[in-house]
């Protein structure tokens, strides 16, 4: 018989059996099409060699005013903005503790036991110490990572052992991070997990403990974000992505220098590896007031001084109460009093007006007063005064003495103590930073005046700002709950609408302008999506993976054919649904979908959609998160080596500081002569290929062969092919040049020796520096009898 050309149709298709898929490609491995035919995918390298800490699960990409092309990563652990490289931890502070003698050390063991009644820490969450003095021959300073022991107390490593078995430590500031998260959903059964009688009489229900995922977004050229059922933080861009060394002078009020120029009234907070000056405290946010470009007084509020009210006499020597006020209360503000006291109560030495000094604090309702910064408390008798006005200055003054590093901390600052925040949400599952007027909207959250987590409600910002959450007929702030569903998973900013999905339904949130501001529209009911990062735009459409089938959305929804389906749902571990995510590669075309296979508990599989050419893909990768920006060059991606890597670069993997080749292969469906009457012989193959693209200085290969079967059910090479097994059958197709040349030249036939009813091509390549292309390679064969 003359050479027969194979000509096979783009895509892979398992729905069916290999044999009546024939025409086509049944099985592939970091492949893609261009324009029908079958390539290797594009290699990936490490940006750098920094690694971060924990599992990514959340990437941003944006530019600021001074055009500092940023990454936002948030990890289970920590979060961190990468500049050059190198990832700055801007995790934002929980809480900070003042202790007395709380380290305990054994002998010669490098654990020391942390006791703090304040608690609230988790295993695996990060604390900071500074101050305090040697305890048991190690001094314990910086960052430790927790091990949870109790309510009280907890463990960590230092990197030294204990020389002798003690207590103590002195006085010790602990600064702790907010708390990790599970690096994957965790099912819990039994007794206390999941709802009330949800589970059948005997049976114990199962709820999942979600795995974090940080939500982030520009507004301008800072950055808000926030983990998953969280607040609300934010970074400013004019701090930097690294903190800044301030000197201060111990003054009435505090001077600070530094390096940075920073506006009037910017919100900053300080860390330091030594003692702040009496009146500052770790992780407290002040606001600067501006003396010149770098140097500046320091704050609570934005104002220079307000009124206080409700305030009463506690019988605590020198302590007040007050109704809390709109800003911060801190050490080191003054206070004036003034009028005639009457009322119950007294203030030993009032005279009108006299000014008094806060000395200690609980930043909002209870203050200590002295007549001098610093001094002890003023002589006083509980009681209720009337005809006094209390004028607080929250200017910051400053006594005692110092030491060590300070520094302005670039660290990210909740939105709710930020001076001016109105109502801002208490947590959120998920927000997005609108186009339309710049509206900051959460997507399950509490409503206006309750503390109550709803997760089937929208609420929304005043325009132009993230502070203003409050609804007042002035502004456009407000909310709208939806009514199909029981919780909102995800929403994706699309064309002149924000799509929404519940774990029912699929609406359209669009911008209506007062008095309703933004309004809802069901598109589609009985619609799933795996999980809240199952959802990508390409093209103007919006694509999404659902927990059985993929659906598309371009003015309407639909369900969309897939040639994997069955491949993909039969197997795959819903339970880490969670971890699917979803994400474009534009300049091919393609939306990835990264999901983990039925005995994985991390993501090793992934599919491709190439909607250009509406064929579909599939293979094995391990990825965390994946982020296809304009901003950069490449689409980037995060691994489970801790880093970032840029894909579409080179042609191999260079995760690591050896570059490993890439295995890539592609199958066909079984073909045959006239339905396979006669059985087949073939005695050669005539490759068509190209090598473009592959690795200067390399003479590129890869493995063409013929997989022969008797019939559907007999498997591969049964019985054995004349030429003997599948490997004897196969050859190697190597360029006869070294790499870059103008004309592929490469191995022009191979000879084999293959029979069978029905017959597989299959092309693989596991080669460094190889990029290879398949065309329409040609088989010889005959009619070689029918058995």
């Amino acid at each position: 018989m003359p050479l027969q050309k194979v000509v096979l149709k783009p895509g892979v298709n398992r729905e069916n059996t290999r044999y009546t898929n024939e025409g086509g490609y049944y099985e592939s491995e970091k492949i893609r099409f261009r324009f029908g035919t079958p390539e290797k995918i594009g290699g990936w390298a490490r940006i750098s060699s920094a690694v971060f800490v924990g599992v990514c699960r959340s990437l941003w990409n944006w530019v600021t005013l001074g055009f500092l092309n940023l990454l936002g990563v948030g990890t289970n652990l920590k979060f961190y903005i990468e500049l050059g490289g190198l990832y700055r931890d801007i995790t934002p502070i929980r809480a900070e503790s003042t202790l007395t003698n709380p380290f305990t050390t054994v002998n010669l063991s490098t654990t020391v036991t942390v006791t703090d009644a304040a608690g609230g820490y988790v295993d695996g969450d990060f604390v900071t110490f500074f101050g305090g003095t040697a305890v048991g021959g190690i001094t314990i300073l910086g960052e430790y990572q927790i091990t949870f022991l109790s309510a009280t107390t907890y463990t960590i490593t230092s990197a030294t052992a204990a020389t002798s078995s003690t207590t103590g430590g002195g006085t010790v500031y602990a600064v702790y991070q907010v708390n990790v998260g599970p690096a994957y959903s965790i099912p819990s059964t039994g007794w206390g997990s999941g709802a009330w009688n949800s589970g059948s009489w005997g049976f114990s229900d199962t709820s999942v403990l979600n795995m974090r995922i940080w939500n982030q977004n520009n507004f301008g050229q800072d950055l808000i974000f926030g983990p998953r059922n969280g607040p609300l933080y934010l970074w400013n861009a004019n701090i930097g992505v690294t903190p800044t060394v301030a000197t201060m002078t111990i003054a009435t009020p505090c001077v600070v220098t530094t390096a940075v120029t920073l506006a009037d009234k910017t919100a900053i907070t300080f860390q330091t590896d030594g003692a702040l000056p009496t009146g500052l405290v770790v992780g407290t946010v002040y606001y600067t007031r501006y003396v010149s470009s770098t140097t500046f007084n320091l704050a609570t509020s934005t104002t220079s001084s307000a009124a206080l009210s409700g305030v009463t006499i506690t019988g605590i020597a020198g302590q007040f109460g007050c109704t809390s006020p709109s800003f911060g209360l801190a050490i080191g503000q003054s206070l004036v009093i003034s009028g005639t006291l009457g009322g119950t109560g007294s203030i030993t030495g009032y005279t009108n007006p006299t000014t008094y000094y806060v000395i200690a604090t609980n930043g909002t309702t209870t203050f200590t007063l002295s007549t001098t910064v610093g001094g002890s408390g003023v002589t006083t008798t509980a009681g209720a005064p009337t005809g006094l006005t209390y004028t607080l200055s929250t200017t910051i003054n400053t006594s005692g003495s110092q030491s060590g590093t300070h520094k302005i901390s670039s660290r990210g600052i909740a939105l709710t103590a930020l001076n001016g925040a109105s109502s801002v949400p208490l947590t959120q599952a998920n927000f997005i930073i609108s186009d339309a007027s710049r509206f900051t909207i959460c997507f399950g959250t509490n409503d206006f005046g309750s503390t109550e987590f709803d997760p089937m409600l929208i609420r929304w910002s005043d325009q132009e700002s993230y502070l203003e959450w409050a609804p007042a007929i002035t502004n456009q702030a407000g909310s709208i709950r939806l009514s199909h569903g029981s919780k909102i998973v995800t929403a994706i900013q699309s064309r002149q609408e924000i799509v929404v999905w519940s774990d029912s339904a699929i609406y359209s949130l669009q911008y209506l302008g007062p008095p309703y501001v933004w309004g809802t529209q069901l598109l589609a009911d009985n619609v799933s999506i795996a999980g809240p990062n199952a959802a990508a735009i390409g093209s103007g459409a919006v694509f999404w993976m659902g927990i059985d089938k993929f659906y598309k959305y371009d003015g309407r929804v639909q369900t969309m054919r897939c040639d994997l389906r069955q491949y993909i749902y039969s197997d795959i571990n819903l339970q880490q649904a969670d971890q699917i995510f979803a994400s474009t590669n534009e300049g091919f075309n393609e939306i990835w979908f990264f999901y983990c296979s039925s005995n994985s508990t991390t993501v090793d599989r992934y599919v491709i959609y190439n909607y250009l050419e509406d064929i579909w893909m599939y293979g094995n990768m391990a990825r965390t998160a994946w982020l296809d920006s304009g901003l950069r060059t490449f689409p980037m991606a995060a691994t489970y080596s801790y880093n970032i890597v840029n894909h579409e670069s080179g042609v191999d993997d260079n995760t690591g500081d050896t570059p490993i080749a890439i295995e890539s292969s592609i199958t066909s469906s079984q073909f045959d002569i006239g339905d396979g009457h006669n059985m087949a012989f073939a005695w050669r193959m005539l490759p068509d290929l190209t090598f473009r693209g592959s690795t200067d200085g390399t003479i590129p290969s890869l493995i063409m062969q013929l997989l022969p079967l008797q019939n559907s059910g007999s498997g591969y090479n049964n019985p054995l092919s004349v030429g003997g097994t599948s490997t004897t059958a196969s050859q190697a197709v190597t360029a006869t040049q070294t790499y870059p040349i103008e004309l592929d030249t490469f191995t022009g036939q191979v000879n084999i020796r293959v029979r069978g009813r029905q017959m597989s091509m299959k092309v693989s390549c596991n080669t460094l520096g190889t990029q290879w292309q398949l065309g329409s390679p040609r088989i010889d064969t005959r009619p070689d009898g029918r058995r």
